[in-house]
């Protein structure tokens, strides 16, 4: 992908100043996203920005200001096809990690409820690394997918399954805990026997591993013929007060259909072809209104292995700042 020179430029938006590192992390992501994007089209696999990625796109046409990640959706039909065909489909060096890999190490990557595609470490050398993705120098590089579920018609069902999914997650939470309290294994009976499994408790990566996957099998566990709506399921909390509860946020399959294009900083994203509703459901009625920081995590994403890459360059002797390198390495390479 080639971007002007003006993209990598510091630049103040809505008040907000996005850095050159920003900018080379939204170019290296842009890049992991061009990449599924092509396995999608070849394999006839439907995708939709998602979370920050569409509001980003109908509201500043592009990323938030003070966002730092790509996001997109699929429905479960489709994320399945593209969670199967992953591994043999993606161009070398870029891996699925999360709980439809093909490793433990993978695995062990992502530890989410979602899937991922990302650069892998083991394959990039830093300069290639560097080369490929616009000199942005942090490992691991890449966007989020997230698997739209049908949503139970029947409010109680809706509370019993959202129940079981964010008890198991709880579990993941408090995997050493119980398993140091010896409480492991009679927190996981009923799963194993509602789902006919049974879980591995020894072995940490490979335990969270299958109780990851009970939770995403709950999730894509309701027929279309008992669903009127789908949902982000495994991203509902379970309400604290549920005496007139009357069911969760949804959103109807109808909005998302062959999706639209719309512009994304200097190229374009594929969106629900209905995104006004699918935004209300994710931010409510006033997601034109911008509002700083509402991210889930630590801004930048990039924060931790950017203290880290500093010290190591500092250590190694180095006088110029990671930036400075970078943007060295951007004049050398052109980009």
């Amino acid at each position: 992908m080639r971007f002007s020179n003006e993209f990598f430029r510091e630049e103040i938006r809505e008040g907000f100043t996005v850095v050159p590192m920003m900018k080379r992390a939204w170019a290296a992501e842009l890049e992991v996203l061009d990449v599924v994007r092509k396995v999608c089209a070849e394999h006839d696999i439907k995708w939709y920005a998602f979370f920050g990625t569409l509001l980003g796109a109908v509201r500043h046409k592009g990323f938030i200001p003070w966002d730092d990640d790509i996001d997109i959706c699929m429905l479960r039909e489709d994320y399945m096809k593209f969670m199967s065909i992953a591994p043999k489909a993606l161009p070398e060096g870029f891996v699925n990690p999360g709980i439809y890999a093909e490793s433990s190490r993978l695995w062990a990557i992502n530890k989410g409820y979602q899937g991922r595609v990302m650069a892998d470490e083991t394959y990039f050398s830093l300069p290639k690394y560097m080369n490929y993705f616009h000199a942005y120098p942090y490992p691991r590089i890449g966007i989020d997918i997230f698997p739209l579920d049908n949503l139970p018609r029947d409010p109680k069902d809706q509370l019993e399954l959202v129940r079981k999914i964010n008890d198991l997650q709880w579990i993941v939470e408090k995997w050493s805990m119980l398993k140091e309290n010896n409480m492991l294994e009679s927190r996981l009976e009923q799963y194993e026997r509602d789902l006919g499994i049974s879980f591995e408790k020894e072995d940490e990566i490979v335990s969270i591993h299958e109780i990851l996957c009970a939770c995403d099998r709950y999730a894509s566990s309701v027929p279309e013929s008992e669903s009127d709506a789908i949902a982000n399921i495994t991203y509902i909390p379970y309400p604290k007060e549920r005496d007139d509860f009357s069911g969760f946020p949804e959103m109807k399959k109808e909005s998302f259909g062959e999706g639209v294009e719309l512009p994304f900083e200097e190229f374009t994203v594929i969106a629900p072809c209905e995104p006004a509703p699918v935004l209300t459901y994710l931010y409510g009625e006033n997601y034109m209104t911008p509002a700083q920081f509402t991210a889930s995590h630590e801004y930048p994403f990039y924060c931790v292995q950017e203290e880290e890459f500093a010290k190591m360059w500092k250590e190694a002797g180095n006088q110029n700042t990671v930036e400075e390198f970078c943007a060295n390495w951007q004049k050398m390479n052109e980009f």
